[in-house]
Parts: structure tokens; C-alpha cells; sequence
């Protein structure tokens, strides 16, 4: 049997040997510790990366599904196992950004902002040690993409700027390192579309920043992580469809991801918001109404504007169908609830048309006098502030009212129904501006309809009106031609509708026209 090796020395009789065999005994030790140590430290944070990205998926997961208790306790179980590891601290920051987005309550922006600032400290540390850890560079890119988002929702767009530009290098600096870092895609997916959709005017200040953008790109890399990604993969994919669905007018892809995130996670306020606002779009009414019905029945107060907006949207809808009285009701709870002025102006007009068209003229000028109190940087407020002037000095003609009512069944995708009635309703109106108005939702509803000949005859005859009060109608009938255009593959004529309709200036929903005509090139 093997014994252990005792080294036993007689100092009388050999002290040299006892002395070399301590000193090298000794040196062995001394020399072994520190690697020993480092092999220590290395397996732990070997054992230490999965465990950590394990936990940041799973705190993610009730995240997404709006189980923030549960969340929390995963990120903060994260900072008290891991102090020294900013993704605890970043992660528990992304719950107080989704707070303080929906209700922009000043405590939860500090909070999300105390919880960036550690993860930021606690990144840089580990970058000292380690700059090559594309986990924390990753970390710190995404840390300050969720700062962007924050101080421009808090208008400090200066901060915003710095925020972005920081994101972007590291976010780079990630991928440089390891191109296969897919979630790494999304934050300079963002940041370069965003970069893409500044006008022109201002990009000469961009570049003498540094900041460089275009929106092809920023598209590319959005959808690598879509599909790709890991960690980002389903904020990505709900970033797509947004994308999609406002900015490509693809609504079909766009439906495919919100179906997907909803039925993955069915508590998700905002992805069962986002599908109800698709349907919408695709004037699928009743299938809107449906989702909005439940999503109204939840009282979480962290979320009261997302709710506040889904109370606007079911007003909308009733507004769409012509059910006016019914909409009435939730244009005024919208009004009273909602913590913020985004879309009271446009709430204060349908709800005050809903009352002109019902007979009561009295109520109708008082909102008609409220479209002045909404948010002045949104098109559908600026709109409403416009037209709740006019009518609140003169009473709306029937034809106007008509004209409202037949548009309405266009997104309600009563195409046939609205068609023969706007047809029905040119016969009875005296002035061009009205005409050339009818004209455009005619050649809207031809459209719809697979009428492509007769969309773009509608659409130019629009367009010859006078309708210097509605400046908005020409550059549209310029989009409305040239999209049926594109049906025939009539693609040089739609090109120089495309470029007509560029040419145009100071009129209501210029953003969103350029956005249709982005999306149209696109096509």
C-alpha cells in the first residue's frame, strides 16, 4: 500500500539538503499560488457566465410578460449573487424605462437612471480588467440604447445624442470583437434608422458629430436580430413589426410578429396594444375591438397611458363604424383619464364632430374649442387644432358630414358600401374643396377594391381641384396615383408621382406622407 512521502531530515547530518529542499519546496508554492488563484477565478467565471445569462433570460421572459414582481426578484437575486456584474443592474433598469414610458412618472425615469448609472460604473470596471468581455461591452452598449430612448421621451435630447453616440461605439466595438453577437444588431439597427429618418436639412450638423445613419441599414441589421439574436431577439422582433407596419406598410409580416409575441406573452399590455392598433390599420374593426375590450379590463396604474390610449382607440373604432354615441362615451374618458396631452387634441375633434353629426351643435363647440390642448408635435393634434378653428365658427355642412360618415366605412373595409356612396354624395356637393376631398377617398376606396385604372383617374382629378384650404389633398393624390401605378407596374409613372408628392411643402401629415412614400419605394 502506498503511503504518503514524508520529508524527514536529520538537520545534524545533512542541513544542505534540508535547506535546498525547503527553499525549492517553498518557491514551488509561491510560484503555483497565483496561478492556482487565477484558475480559481477563471473557472468561476466560467461557471459563473452561464448561470448569469440563464437568469437574465428568465427575468426577461417575465418581463416581457409583464410579471415585473417576478422579474425583479431574478435581477435583484443577479445584483446580490453578482455585485459586481453590471447585468443585474441593467436589467432592473429596463423595468423601471417600461414603467416610466407608459406613464412618465418622473420617480420611475430617476429610478431607471440610478440603476443605468451603477450598471454603467460596474461595466467600465470589468472592461478595465477585461476589455475584451463581449458581454459587458454588449452590457454597456445596450445600457446606454435604453438611455436614449429615456431622455428623449424626457426631452433632453442633447443627452439623447450622447446616449446614442455612446451606444453605437460600443455596440461596434461588441461586434468587432465577435461578429456573431446578434442582439448586438438591434441597438445599431435602431440607431441607424433613426439616424436615416432626420431630414436632410440637419444631417450636415449629424456629420460634423460624427453621427451617421441610413435607414436601409438600420433595417437590415433590426431583422438579423429578429432572427438571430438571443438575449434581444424578441424586442427586436417587436421593433420589426413596428417598423413594418408604420414606416413599410407591411402589414402582413407585422401581423405575423405581433401574433407570435402575444400568444408567447399574453400579458403584454403594449404587444396586445400595438396588434389592436394593426388591426386597425388593416381595418379589421371588430377584431381591434375584441382586443381592446380585454386589454381594458386591466387596472395595472404602472400602464394607465397605455390604457388611457387604448380608451382613444376604442372610441375610434365606434367612430369608424358611425356609431357616434358610442364613441362618445370613450373619447371622454380618454379626455379626463389620460396623464399626458399626446392625441387630446384629435380626441377632442371626433368627439365634437361625433356630436355635430348627432344634432347637438352646443357640445360640439365646446370640444370643437378644446383641439388647441393636445400635443403640437404630433400631426394628428397640429390637424386637429386646424380644423376644430374652422368649425368652431361655422356649422358643419351635410355633405361634410357625409363625406366623414362614407370615409369611415372605408376603414371599416366597407369598400363596396363607401364607393357607391361617395359616388352617390359628388352629385350634391357645390364647392371644390369638398369635391376634390370625396374625389381622394374615392379613388381610396377604388383602390381598395382592385379598381387601379380608376383609383389614379379619381386621384387626378383630385388633384386639378382647388383645394388651397386642404393643402394636404394634392401630395396625397400624388401617393394615391402612384401607388395604383405601382399595382399596373406602371413604375416610371409611379416614380414621378413619388417625386411629385416630394415636391410639396407645409401640409398636415407630411411625416406620414414621406413614410407611405418610403414605403412605397420599398415595394
Amino acid at each position: 500500500m502506498n503511503k504518503p512521502v514524508l520529508f524527514i531530515c536529520d538537520r545534524k547530518k545533512n542541513d544542505t539538503t534540508f535547506l535546498r529542499l525547503f527553499i525549492s519546496t517553498r518557491f514551488y508554492f509561491q510560484n503555483l499560488l497565483p496561478i492556482l488563484l487565477f484558475l480559481f477565478l477563471y473557472q468561476n467565471s466560467l461557471f459563473a457566465q452561464p448561470v448569469i445569462n440563464h437568469l437574465v433570460k428568465k427575468g426577461l421572459q417575465y418581463s416581457y410578460d409583464f410579471k415585473w414582481e417576478k422579474a425583479k426578484n431574478i435581477f435583484e437575486g443577479l445584483i446580490k449573487r453578482y455585485p459586481s456584474d453590471p447585468r443585474g443592474y441593467h436589467y432592473e433598469s429596463s423595468i423601471y424605462l417600461w414603467y416610466y414610458l407608459s406613464n412618465q412618472d418622473v420617480e420611475n425615469f430617476q429610478t431607471f437612471i440610478s440603476y443605468s448609472d451603477t450598471a454603467i460604473i460596474k461595466a467600465n470596471n470589468l472592461l478595465e480588467k477585461d476589455p475584451d468581455n463581449t458581454d459587458i461591452l454588449y452590457t454597456l452598449g445596450s445600457d446606454y440604447s435604453y438611455r436614449a430612448i429615456a431622455f428623449i421621451k424626457a426631452q433632453k435630447f442633447l443627452d439623447a445624442v450622447w446616449a446614442s453616440k455612446k451606444s453605437e461605439s460600443y455596440l461596434n466595438e461588441t461586434l468587432a470583437k465577435d461578429s456573431s453577437k446578434y442582439d448586438a444588431y438591434l441597438g445599431l439597427g435602431l440607431y441607424n434608422f433613426a439616424v436615416g429618418q432626420i431630414p436632410s436639412a440637419f444631417k450636415w450638423a449629424l456629420n460634423l458629430a460624427g453621427i451617421n445613419g441610413n435607414v436601409d441599414n438600420g433595417l437590415s441589421l433590426i431583422h438579423k436580430a429578429a432572427e438571430n439574436g438571443n438575449l434581444a431577439k424578441v424586442e427586436a422582433e417587436y421593433y420589426s413589426a413596428q417598423i413594418l407596419s408604420d414606416f413599410l406598410d407591411d402589414y402582413s409580416a407585422a401581423n405575423r410578429y405581433l401574433n407570435n409575441l402575444t400568444a408567447m406573452y399574453p400579458g403584454n399590455l403594449l404587444f396586445r396594444y400595438s396588434l389592436a392598433v394593426l388591426q386597425i390599420k388593416k381595418h379589421n374593426l371588430n377584431e381591434a375591438k375584441i382586443i381592446l375590450t380585454k386589454l381594458l379590463k386591466n387596472d395595472n396604474s404602472d400602464f394607465k397611458q397605455l390604457i388611457s390610449f387604448s380608451e382613444f382607440l376604442k372610441g375610434d373604432i365606434f367612430f369608424k363604424e358611425n356609431q357616434f354615441d358610442s364613441a362618445k362615451a370613450y373619447y371622454l374618458d380618454f379626455l379626463n383619464n389620460s396623464p399626458s396631452n399626446d392625441y387630446k387634441g384629435i380626441a377632442a375633434f371626433r368627439l365634437a364632430v361625433s356630436y355635430e353629426i348627432t344634432g347637438n351643435r352646443a357640445e360640439a363647440v365646446k370640444y370643437y374649442e378644446l383641439t388647441g390642448e393636445g400635443n403640437m408635435d404630433l400631426e394628428d393634434d397640429i390637424y386637429a387644432k386646424r380644423k376644430g378653428e374652422l368649425f368652431d365658427k361655422c356649422t358643419m355642412a351635410y355633405t361634410e358630414m357625409d363625406a366623414i360618415k362614407d370615409d369611415n366605412m372605408i376603414e371599416d373595409g366597407r369598400y363596396k358600401a363607401a364607393f357607391d356612396s361617395l359616388t352617390s354624395l359628388l352629385e350634391r356637393i357645390q364647392t371644390d374643396r369638398l369635391k376634390a376631398e370625396v374625389y381622394l377617398y374615392l379613388s381610396n376606396a377604388a383602390y381598395y377594391l382592385g379598381k387601379y385604372d380608376e383609383s389614379i383617374n379619381f386621384a387626378l382629378t383630385a388633384k386639378v381641384l382647388n383645394s388651397d384650404q386642404e393643402r394636404w389633398i394634392k401630395p396625397f393624390a400624388c401617393y394615391y396615383a402612384a401607388r395604383a401605378d405601382k399595382k399596373l407596374k406602371n413604375n416610371s409613372a409611379a416614380i414621378n408621382f413619388v417625386d411629385e408628392a416630394k415636391s410639396y411643402s407645409d401640409y398636415d401629415y407630411q411625416k406620414k406622407l414621406k413614410n407611405l412614400l418610403i414605403a412605397l419605394t420599398f415595394k
